[in-house]
């Protein structure tokens, strides 16, 4: 019998983890200890993510794989404006965990990249009446960024422009999660992951620090 092959650990944290598919965007950019996190840098590692975390379905990565092959060009600008979005939606963030203004370079080069874009904002059909969603042509390359920036301005918006958004403690990680913890001052992206490796890095310090004494 055939050994099963172990499949490849995911691209993005799950949604779970991040609380929002805006945020779980935003970690796509890698960085996680022991490179349990690993980074999206190029369209087609842009498509695996987003088939995984269910932005688009099997036939829909196909065709995008086979669209990027044949507009190379087009791909490469994609993932660019794609990974400008990323990083305007990391220092807003940032800025909203210290409680400052989002810097105004970014906030710039975030609307730039949407507006030039080939996606419109409107109002669609949801359960709860209608809700704001993204259209483009059927053939173009950024509209794997639909749902992300549908994500962002519900979460923007819901926030008054300051999402509960916060960057996790640990060493040497920089994920970020939506704080829904009761206290409002939840420190890691998971506990039993860098919460439980910081306890235990603080525990061997302390005991240290003991023993030399």
């Amino acid at each position: 019998m055939a050994r099963q092959r172990k499949p490849p650990p995911p691209r993005g944290p799950q949604l779970g983890l991040a609380g929002e598919l805006c945020v779980a965007f935003v970690n796509t950019a890698g960085a996680r200890p022991e490179n349990r996190q690993q980074g999206v840098s190029s369209f087609a590692e842009l498509v695996i993510w987003s088939r995984e975390v269910g932005i688009v379905s099997a036939q829909e990565a196909e065709r995008l794989r086979q669209l990027a092959a044949e507009r190379p060009a087009e791909a490469e600008v994609a993932f660019e404006r794609a990974a400008t979005i990323r990083a305007g939606l990391a220092r807003s963030f940032v800025a909203s965990q210290l409680q400052k203004p989002a810097p105004e370079g970014y906030l710039e080069a975030f609307n730039h990249a949407v507006a030039e874009s080939s996606l419109t904002l409107r109002l669609v059909a949801a359960d709860a009446g209608a809700a704001w969603g993204w259209a483009g042509g059927g053939d173009v390359l950024d509209g794997l960024l639909s749902p992300i920036l549908s994500s962002a301005v519900e979460v923007m918006v819901a926030a008054g422009g300051r999402p509960h958004v916060r960057q996790c403690a640990a060493k040497g990680c920089r994920l970020f999660f939506v704080d829904r913890s009761p206290s409002g001052y939840r420190r890691w992206c998971e506990s039993k992951t860098c919460g439980h490796r910081t306890a235990n890095l603080r525990y061997w310090h302390r005991r240290g620090k003991k023993e030399r004494v």
